[in-house]
């Protein structure tokens, strides 16, 4: 039997497109950057405090190291490189006493310079 010009023309498309997305996908990025770390702020003190999320995973919000408390918010800048608590985070904030000065409840923001020096976390 033989094959009609059409039926060529399907399987040499198909042929062409299986090789360019076998290209695609070994030739492209491994995939999307993902975070190494995460900044948090102590809300009861300011201080802040970085942890590696490399192979393993964070509870939020994290024990301060110092005083066991739950009290390290993920803090993140904004487009002006304003500091700030993300508004999913931001509700538990109402379980905490003695919020610092530095926080401001209603809009997240976090009273930082833009260039802070967290303490790394282990």
């Amino acid at each position: 039997m033989q094959a009609k010009p059409v039926q060529i023309a399907v399987i040499a498309i198909g042929l062409i497109v299986g090789l360019a997305g076998l290209f695609l996908a070994f030739s492209g990025n491994s995939g999307p950057n993902l975070a190494d770390k995460m900044i948090l702020v102590d809300v009861t003190t300011g201080d802040t405090f970085a942890v590696s999320l490399k192979g393993r995973s964070v509870m939020l919000p994290s024990k301060n190291p110092e005083t066991q408390q739950r009290t390290l918010f993920p803090i993140e800048q904004d487009e002006s490189n304003a500091w700030r608590i993300s508004p999913r985070y931001r509700s538990g904030l109402e379980d905490i006493e003695n919020v610092s000065s530095k926080i401001n409840r209603d809009t997240g923001a976090v009273d930082l310079p833009e260039d802070i020096d967290p303490t790394n976390l282990k």
